[in-house]
């Protein structure tokens, strides 16, 4: 009936209303333990917000506490097995037999049976194989290494989720501080539009004139629902980084004045130790590296023989035997001798792995070093287009008072006006998004050197202490003052080769 009920299965669709559920479940479980917004969101909340709720950074912690499980795992498949097996036979007759003389072939002995029909037996067996032994010594490094890389991943992510994070609040701020104007310059366009509509439905002037005004105004309008377009999207990323639902509405706390951002007076060079010192890629290939060796001497070790120790207690019920319950204890070698014929295969492929770990890591260093030096020269171009935005935006806000001065109920002239309006606004927009694009240089600077604001306990502190904890951190990164690299002592090596 088993095999029958088998044969049977068939696959199961997921109803509608299955899924209906499970989304309205994940929603819930998305919102959970969530602390809720209380006011405006400060920079360092919103990076707190960020470490602690991002669903892809939870991932990323999840797979390491997987990570973290099978490394512990790993460690008792160095322990000897211990097993026990029971069983029941049963025979509808007897387990007979009879002899036969070799020389003569006549039968010797009459047919006998030296076993019950129905027997009981079981048996508990201690054994431990040293070749197992090491061969699950070295999986477990394996597996401790692998758990360190996946810490070191979610490290990775970590630093580029406050990347991320500190320049869609610039974004998202813009977003904040211009759309009340863009709103406002909306609706005058608008009313602008309406009262060239009606002076050409009262002839009131040229019609052409009015149909190129109208024409100058929505261009003017497509100008301003692209830049208000852009804002919304830029809200809805960092809505989405702080895991908050894109209807949800979120007030950021932006200073009145944007902080001047800090010249960079340490040496390139000096940063250039500190981001290859600190840097996660590099960690990684260590760890990566320790993997390799392990599997090339796990590979080596397969080569020898395996020597394996065991002792059992044994129990059976057979009524003949003499002694129903015996200890029993042996050792024995097994050796696949052919394995020996491998061994230059596998010296060959130990110095190719040892040569491709070498070429890695001079290649993740030398990217490493690179990435460091695109971000030092993104941040300085960003600097100086941001100066320049700022002398624009000056020009562009006097240009727009005057014309605002001296604007008069001619439509020319109120078209200019708006023209100007818009054309400041544009202005102010291009010194956030200079401000912005700044930002996100500075935090590529410090996601090169892998400066992590982030403190080891922050799974379990409330969001306004991580992000205090995370303002005290990136004060003085944000002042430009970076830390030190470790200065080495060569002379304790030079003196060793001596």
């Amino acid at each position: 009936m088993l095999v029958l009920a088998g044969c049977a299965v068939e696959p199961v669709t997921v109803s509608k209303q299955d899924v209906a559920a499970m989304v309205s479940l994940d929603r819930q479980v998305i919102d959970a333990n969530q602390e809720p917004l209380d006011g405006p969101v400060t920079l360092d909340e919103a990076v707190a917000r960020a470490v602690a709720y991002n669903l892809d950074h939870r991932t990323r912690m999840m797979e390491e506490a997987l990570a973290m499980g099978q490394a512990n795992l790993a460690r008792y498949d160095m322990l000897p097995v211990l097993a026990a097996n029971a069983g029941f036979v049963s025979r509808d007759n007897f387990s007979a037999s009879s002899s036969r003389s070799l020389e003569t072939q006549r039968q010797s002995l009459e047919p006998s049976y030296s076993s019950d029909r129905d027997r009981f037996t079981s048996d508990v067996k201690l054994s431990w194989n040293i070749l197992d032994f090491g061969v699950s010594y070295f999986q477990s490094v394996q597996t401790a290494n692998s758990y360190l890389i996946a810490r070191t991943r979610q490290k990775k992510a970590m630093l580029r989720l406050v990347q991320q994070t500190r320049t869609a609040f610039w974004r998202a701020g813009a977003a904040q501080e211009l759309r009340g104007d863009i709103n406002r310059i909306s609706l005058d366009v608008r009313q602008a539009m309406r009262d060239l509509d009606k002076a050409q439905n009262e002839r009131m002037q040229n019609p052409t004139s009015t149909l190129q005004f109208k024409r100058t105004l929505l261009d003017l309008l497509g100008q301003l629902e692209a830049l208000d377009q852009a804002l919304g999207a830029s809200e809805i990323e960092l809505k989405s980084l702080l895991n908050l639902d894109p209807t949800t509405e979120l007030r950021l706390d932006l200073p009145k004045t944007l902080a001047p951002l800090a010249p960079l007076g340490v040496a390139i060079e000096q940063l250039e130790q500190v981001a290859l010192q600190n840097s996660v890629d590099v960690e990684e290939m260590v760890y990566t590296r320790r993997v390799e060796v392990a599997e090339v001497r796990k590979a080596m070790l397969r080569l020898l023989p395996g020597l394996e120790f065991y002792a059992s207690h044994n129990t059976d019920t057979n009524s003949f035997l003499t002694y129903q319950n015996w200890m029993e204890m042996g050792s024995r070698v097994t050796w696949n001798i052919f394995r020996v014929f491998t061994v230059p295969a596998q010296m060959d492929l130990a110095e190719a792995r040892e040569n491709l770990a070498n070429t890695r890591r001079l290649a993740i260093n030398m990217a490493v070093v690179s990435r460091l030096h695109l971000s030092w020269r993104r941040y300085v171009d960003m600097v100086s287009q941001l100066r320049r935005s700022e002398e624009i935006e000056k020009i562009e806000i006097e240009i727009a008072g005057l014309s605002k001065a001296s604007a008069s109920a001619d439509a020319g002239a109120r078209i200019e006006r708006i023209r100007n309006e818009v054309s400041a606004l544009r202005a102010q927009l291009r010194r956030f998004e200079n401000y912005a694009n700044a930002q996100d240089a500075l935090g590529q600077i410090f996601l090169s050197l892998s400066l992590n604001p982030v403190p080891a306990d922050f799974r379990s502190l409330p969001v306004k202490t991580l992000a205090a904890s995370i303002k005290q951190s990136m004060t003085p990164w944000e002042r430009g003052e970076f830390p030190n690299p470790v200065m080495l002592d060569l002379s304790i090596e030079r003196e060793g080769k001596k």
